[in-house]
C-alpha cells in the first residue's frame, strides 16, 4: 500500500520538475535569412519568419531538434501534430500563405507552430506551368520557401494547477469506476 503512494509521489514530483523547466527559446533556422517584414517583426513580435531553400522535412527535423527540452541530461520527447494548411489562419495568423502546418508539442506546457509556404508544391498551383507559379524572393534573392515560427506557452501556475488537479480527479474516477463495476 505504501509503495503505491511512493510511486504516485515520485510521479507527481517528476511532473512538477517537468512543468517548471524553462521553455525552449524559439530557435533560429539555419541556412536561412530572417525576415524583416512587418508581419514577422513588430506586428507579431513573438513570431519569426525565415526565407530558406530547405524543404519541409529538413525544416521540421531541425526545428524539432532545436526546440528541445532536457531534464537530468536526457532530451524529453516532443510530439508532432500535422494540420491542414487552411488552419494556419486561425493558429498562426490571418492572411498567411501555407503549404504545411505542423505543431511541435510538449504536452500540458508549450508548443511551437511551424508554417511553411512552398508555392512550387502547393495544390493551389498544381498543373500550372512553372512560369505561372509565384516565386518567393526577399531583397531580390529567390528562395524555395518561407517558414513562420509561432511559439505558444502557458503560465507555470496554470500548468501546476492542472497537474495537481489530475491526481484527485484520477483518484475519484478510479473509485467511481470500481464502485460501479462492483455494483454491476
Amino acid at each position: 500500500m505504501k509503495l503505491k503512494y511512493l510511486v504516485v509521489g515520485v510521479i507527481y514530483i517528476l511532473g512538477i520538475i517537468y512543468f517548471i523547466l524553462p521553455t525552449p527559446a524559439t530557435p533560429e533556422l539555419s541556412n536561412a535569412i530572417r525576415s524583416d517584414e512587418p508581419g514577422d517583426t513588430w506586428q507579431h513580435p513573438e513570431q519569426k519568419g525565415f526565407y530558406t531553400n530547405s524543404n519541409r522535412s529538413q525544416v521540421i527535423g531541425e526545428m524539432q531538434s532545436k526546440f528541445s527540452m532536457k531534464i537530468f541530461g536526457f532530451s524529453l520527447p516532443s510530439y508532432r501534430l500535422n494540420y491542414r494548411p487552411e488552419e494556419s489562419f486561425a493558429m498562426v495568423r490571418d492572411q498567411l500563405n501555407s503549404y504545411y502546418l505542423e505543431e511541435i508539442v510538449y504536452p500540458l506546457r508549450s508548443s511551437m507552430f511551424v508554417n511553411g509556404w512552398e508555392p512550387i508544391h502547393s495544390p493551389r498551383y498544381a498543373g500550372r506551368p512553372v512560369k505561372e507559379i509565384p516565386m518567393i524572393s526577399f531583397k531580390g534573392i529567390p528562395y524555395v520557401s518561407k517558414v513562420t515560427l509561432k511559439p505558444v506557452d502557458s503560465s507555470i501556475l496554470a500548468r501546476l494547477l492542472i497537474w495537481s488537479l489530475i491526481f484527485p480527479s484520477t483518484f475519484l474516477v478510479y473509485f467511481s469506476l470500481k464502485k460501479s463495476l462492483k455494483n454491476a
